[in-house]
């Protein structure tokens, strides 16, 4: 079934033509004649059966319609260039791919993990963007990102890594006496993730003592500063193991009572439709997904 669109050159055309706001400079950028890129122009707006462009003596002037249009076609000509600047510059085998991480996640689980990556597959480089760009897929720099949740995101496909295995945790000399069930915790502050408010009340139900203070307590929006928060004796935190592996290891952050609570919410690979098919992340999923299997 052929696909209801106007050719790439036609729409290279109108992007670059609107850019530059006249037909003659957007010749000279696309190195053809003024003449063709009017025809193009033409061609398209006859295409979709709406004016693009109103003409005035100052030059070109986008219509609402164009305005709208040229939002989307410019996205779209973005990610066009960059899945093919990104197939051919390693002739689709690995190549580049683009991503955000949490930055906890990235700096406690995902990077001391990295150089296993690079043993499999040397080819494959990673680009770390800055985190907050990987909740808009929108932006054509974007080829995939890790973030935290359920798992469900509007217009992204979401594969689970790890962190749902949430511990409770404090410094080794908190407790003056052994911890022997849930009301021990009490006594000293409870601190909480301010993402994850729920994690504390879920975790004394689910140990038989349902109680309001576990509401109660500082709160950190990273888990980082949640965990130096716990080793400096400033209280229990709730966190997932995944990053305070190293902690746990070196006895800087102890386990008070092991009732781990499995939580709804962790780490997940996410990406678009539209990248779903990149050689460079088809080769992270299924790394990624061993490594979280270890």
């Amino acid at each position: 079934m052929r696909r209801f669109c106007p050719s790439t050159s036609d729409l290279q055309a109108f992007e670059v033509a609107a850019r530059q706001g006249s037909f003659t400079r957007a010749a000279q950028e696309l190195h053809v004649t003024q003449g063709a890129v009017s025809k193009q122009i033409k061609n398209l707006e006859t295409f979709l059966g709406v004016t693009l462009f109103t003409r005035t003596r100052a030059g070109l002037v986008l219509t609402p319609a164009g305005h709208a249009y040229l939002n989307d076609v410019r996205a779209a000509l973005n990610r066009l260039e960059a899945a093919s600047l990104g197939l051919m510059s390693h002739g689709g085998q690995g190549g580049t791919l683009n991503i955000t991480c949490m930055p906890t996640l990235g700096a406690k689980w995902l990077i001391p993990r990295l150089p296993e990556l690079r043993k499999r597959y040397p080819e494959l480089q990673l680009v770390f963007l800055p985190h907050h760009m990987g909740y808009d897929f929108e932006s054509p720099e974007v080829d995939a990102a890790i973030r935290f949740g359920t798992g469900t995101w509007p217009r992204s496909h979401a594969e689970y890594i790890t962190g749902r295995e949430v511990v409770p945790v404090c410094a080794p000399d908190l407790f003056t006496t052994p911890v022997r069930g849930p009301a021990d915790l009490l006594a000293q502050p409870l601190l909480h993730h301010s993402s994850a408010l729920h994690h504390w009340p879920a975790w004394f139900i689910e140990a038989g003592l349902e109680s309001p203070l576990s509401t109660d307590g500082s709160r950190y929006d990273q888990y980082s500063l949640l965990s130096q928060a716990a080793i400096a004796g400033l209280g229990v935190a709730l966190i997932p193991r995944c990053v305070i592996e190293e902690e746990l290891e070196e006895g800087k952050l102890v386990i008070p009572l092991d009732r781990p609570l499995l939580a709804q919410d962790g780490y997940y690979l996410c990406y678009p439709d539209h990248k779903r098919n990149l050689p460079a992340l088809q080769l992270f999923r299924t790394w990624l997904r061993e490594a979280a299997s270890v």
